[in-house]
């Protein structure tokens, strides 16, 4: 069970932390070797996301290279999440639920190991982690059928974990996107930004999403699609490939668990096959230049998936059934991708083109996937 600890710092508006302060907050933790450590030595490398800094910490070999506490670990400040996810507060994770999510995670599964979570004199909250020698995984990497396995084999085990936290219904996460979505339809304000940005989306904007995705939840009920724990945010950057995995160990390793509450098992896997297709953080062009997901690596993946969702349920789910909820699921992607950039231009006046030339390939995406499955008009 992931407790929080107090520790003696504090942090300054600006979200800063000094050497002394990061040492502070991991000796609270690793207790034997990391209190006699220079602070001045450390050598941090600070990243910082859209709700979250993070920063890998370093410390030097002690005298003899023996060790028995890390040499480097992963510090997480959990920042308030903000703009667009406002309206799945109610759904999302707390920042001590969130901590218990990767706990359990790595528990039983290949996640980082939880050192310790810990909130500031401020109330700020955040965790240490163990060091992953691990890179991001890129397009080119599940267009390998070992990789693309276990990612598929990962996604399956996350979605059939069994956590301490009460999922909210199903219906409560389409309950708020439905009512989103429809505040946005025909809202002038948004094709006026768009315009202002030198990107048309009038037809987007104009676009009846509601109904669509009604039918969409409505055909995946039929069907009877399995649902589980789904992470929501499957951008590539959130799974991490390790570099030198144990034999027989997985190479994948799932991050960041902001966004994890009940919905479809499809919805992750086809958002999965979306998120191929962008490079949400590029500089240049939000849209990836690699091809998308073949249907036949489709399969396998839902293959793969399948025969680790039977063997941790004990159903008897086949690849096909696997497969025909992720093609709905990749239209559940979609629409949560435009409800999140749309709020994002609502919120915060957002008018660059970068953003809204990857909003026009979503509503694409989603148009085409819609009209190849038959859905009606």
């Amino acid at each position: 069970m992931a407790t929080t600890t107090s520790v003696p710092v504090a942090i300054p508006n600006d979200g800063s932390l000094t050497k002394a302060m990061i040492k502070t907050i991991i000796s609270t933790f690793l207790t034997k070797e990391w209190p006699n450590v220079d602070p001045e030595t450390l050598v941090v490398t600070h990243n910082t996301g859209s709700a979250n800094t993070n920063c890998v910490v370093k410390r030097p070999k002690p005298n003899g290279d023996t060790h028995s506490e890390p040499l480097k670990v992963f510090l997480k400040i959990h920042g308030e999440l903000e703009g667009e996810i406002a309206v799945f507060k109610h759904l999302v994770p707390n920042k001590l639920e969130e901590a218990q999510l990767c706990y359990d995670y790595a528990q039983s599964g290949p996640g980082a190991k939880v050192y310790g979570f810990f909130q500031t004199q401020d109330g700020t909250f955040g965790r240490i982690d163990e060091f992953l020698d691990a890179r991001h995984l890129t397009p080119a990497d599940v267009e390998d059928a070992d990789i693309r396995a276990d990612v598929a084999r990962e996604n399956a085990f996350f979605h059939t974990m069994a956590l301490q936290r009460k999922g909210n219904p199903v219906q409560s996460y389409y309950d708020a996107v439905i009512g989103e979505l429809a505040k946005y339809h025909k809202m002038d304000k948004l094709k006026r930004l768009a315009n202002e940005g030198g990107v048309n989306i009038d037809r987007l904007v104009d676009y009846d999403f509601v109904s669509r995705l009604r039918r969409v939840r409505d055909r995946l009920e039929s069907i009877g699609g399995k649902k589980g724990w789904c992470i929501h945010d499957v951008q590539l950057m959130n799974v991490m490939v390790k570099n030198s995995p144990k034999e027989g160990e997985s190479k994948i390793v799932l991050i960041d668990f902001e966004f994890v509450f009940q919905n479809y098992r499809a919805f992750d896997i086809g958002a999965h096959f979306l998120q191929k297709m962008f490079k949400w953080f590029d500089k240049e062009s939000q849209i990836a230049t690699c091809r998308p997901y073949t249907e036949e690596e489709k399969r396998h993946f839902c293959e793969e998936y399948a025969k680790k969702w039977n063997e941790r349920t004990g159903d008897s789910d086949t690849g096909e059934q696997v497969f025909i909820e992720s093609e709905l699921g990749f239209i559940l992607a979609c629409t949560f991708e435009v409800h999140n950039m749309l709020c994002f231009m609502d919120q915060d006046d957002d008018k660059d083109p970068l953003n809204l030339f990857a909003l026009k390939k979503v509503f694409e995406e989603f148009m085409n996937q819609y009209k190849r499955l038959g859905l009606g008009n």
